[in-house]
């Protein structure tokens, strides 16, 4: 068993479209992992003030792991770890990897565990910002928690660093299994040491999972004779060209993270429970965004890479625009079944237990908001590796930025709006079917982080497209497929409602097995429908898709990274 488990971490994967179905096939197994966390979490405890404590304390840690966690992120080390491999094979440099591994591994163990006793120091202030509106007793817990949560930036930083070696040489499997194992630390601590240590033991189990999360990367490296090891004799010009290329990149994730900093910030000024409601439909929205977006954008990142170093723009615009395609193929439709599906969604995941009819409206109501930009989301993670892939660091970082701006004023002013306009308040309520619902105003956070994700989104877009145009046809043959995928998308979102309302009467919808069914016969004649409206108007994405799940992953040749030119 364990000889076969290796053997699988030391596979290869060979297209991209193979590394993004073995990205997203492991991705559905830890989401559904992460799913059952997070019904685990809902139902025992439910929104309150304990779960918001617990999910306030990863907002510091979080931003440590956005900042300088990812100055050694896998975009940044996958062109240096080519070219030094390559100068490798040709004899030219034969311990330029091995240093330049044991100096990347040195800097950022050494600076990591720096900067998390600094902030270990710094706790009891830094939560007063993340979580204005909690009272000492709360706050008493949420420093601890976060305190402990510290170890998970540098276990997820020398995860990540570890895995870019194995990605560059086409072994994305223990990087594709690594979030089953944190969800299992996590589960192990939820079942087995909540009933002992309350929500610290929970804290504990997302510790464990994360150093699960990086003890799964080793057999591949050892495989791969790449085990890093402290070095003194650093290599401090290489560490600063690394350090130069990624520092637009790293600004640009911690915008990302600053925003929801301020989002849980603004959540613990509601109602208690805002704050879960938040992060439990945001965790259930993210689901098709990681499945989705983050396979092909990883998939999709070391092939735009090679084709900008050999010059062959052509080629880069068709990698960019075939998994744009895919990405929305299958993230439009995802996010309308999400919408017409939203009830029956959070019922099914999360409604057992302490978790009240109250806590489902108000955590299916974010859910729908947060889905409107699914599709949008998915974009801006292959957009921004798009962007690193020719090069441009600067773009993505000044877009994100204003991205941040509109989101946080869309914050202000629907909050603006919701307090001081019943009119507006009646009309988003009833829209999302939250009327009389305590603690309501919680659903304006997803509606305006969508608003800043589809805004950054088209303006990433915008922008790569006038750098970039590409030819008349290809662009005339996306804008098509875009009305296509969401002309069908939409009929398939009509005819899952239709079938909600029909078989409604018929389903005992009190029980678990009677939501279950009635989502189920949903679900598959909504894409059934999308199917058939889509081979009716010819739709080539759909006969790519099939043609995909029919090919026989493990009988193609390895694709070998080529030589790409000094940085």
């Amino acid at each position: 068993m364990v000889s076969k488990f290796l053997k699988l971490l030391n596979r290869d994967v060979t297209t991209m479209n193979q590394a993004a179905f073995v990205l997203a096939a492991f991705s559905i197994l830890s989401q559904i992992f992460g799913l059952l966390r997070d019904r685990l979490l809902a139902s025992q405890i439910g929104p309150s003030i304990d779960l918001d404590v617990y999910y306030a304390a990863f907002r510091v840690p979080d931003f440590i792991y956005n900042s300088f966690g990812i100055l050694f992120s896998v975009t940044v080390l996958i062109p240096f770890i080519s070219q030094f491999l390559e100068e490798e094979k040709s004899g030219k440099k034969t311990e330029a990897l091995k240093k330049f591994l044991n100096s990347i591994f040195t800097v950022f163990a050494g600076g990591m565990t720096l900067l998390a006793v600094v902030v270990f120091l710094l706790m009891p202030w830094l939560t007063i910002l993340t979580a204005p509106g909690f009272d000492n007793l709360a706050r008493a817990d949420l420093v601890l928690f976060s305190r402990i949560l510290l170890l998970s930036p540098i276990l997820f930083g020398l995860s990540s660093l570890l895995s870019s070696f194995a990605q560059v040489q086409k072994k994305f499997f223990s990087f594709a299994i690594a979030p089953i194992f944190y969800n299992i630390g996590i589960l192990i601590g939820i079942i087995f040491l909540r009933p002992i240590w309350g929500i610290l033991g929970i804290v504990v189990g997302v510790v464990f999972g994360a150093l699960m999360h990086f003890l799964i990367q080793i057999p591949t490296l050892i495989n791969l004779k790449r085990i890093p090891s402290f070095d003194r004799n650093i290599d401090w010009s290489l560490i600063k060209r690394v350090m130069t290329l990624s520092l637009p990149r790293t600004l640009s994730s911690s915008l990302t993270s600053i925003t929801f900093v301020i989002t849980g910030a603004i959540a613990s000024l509601m109602s208690a429970g805002s704050i879960s409601v938040f992060q439990l439909s945001y965790n259930i929205e993210n689901t098709p965004l990681l499945i989705i977006g983050v396979s092909y954008a990883v998939a999709a990142f070391p092939t735009m890479a090679r084709l900008f170093n050999e010059g062959n723009k052509k080629e880069l615009l068709e990698v960019l625009y075939s998994a744009a395609r895919n990405i929305l193929f299958l993230a439009v439709p995802a996010s309308l079944l999400i919408i017409v599906l939203r009830a029956h969604i959070v019922r099914l995941l999360l409604g057992a237990g302490v978790f009240s009819w109250n806590d489902t409206r108000l955590v299916a109501a974010s859910v729908a908001l947060f889905s409107i930009s699914v599709a949008a989301q998915c974009m801006v993670l292959l957009l921004i590796r798009a962007y690193y892939a020719v090069g441009d660091t600067k773009n993505p970082l000044k877009i994100n930025g204003l991205s941040v701006v509109i989101t946080l004023g869309a914050t202000g002013v629907l909050i603006y709006l919701y307090k001081n306009f019943e009119m507006f308040r009646y009309f988003l309520e009833s829209l999302m079917r939250i009327d009389g619902v305590d603690g309501g105003m919680v659903i304006i956070l997803p509606l305006a982080f969508s608003i800043g994700q589809i805004v950054n989104a088209i303006m990433l877009w915008r922008y790569f497209h006038k750098k970039f145009p590409g030819t008349k046809s290809e662009n005339q043959n996306l804008g098509q497929n875009i009305y296509y995928i969401l002309s069908a998308g939409i009929i398939g979102a009509a005819a899952s409602y239709v079938v909600l309302q029909v078989t409604g009467p018929g389903v005992d919808q009190n029980h678990f097995v009677g939501i279950l069914i009635q989502a189920l016969i949903s679900t598959v004649i909504g894409l059934a429908m999308y199917a058939i409206v889509l081979k009716a108007l010819r739709n080539e994405d759909i006969n790519l898709f099939i043609a995909t799940l029919r090919s026989k992953f493990w009988k193609e040749k390895p694709v070998v990274v080529p030589q790409q030119p000094d940085l």
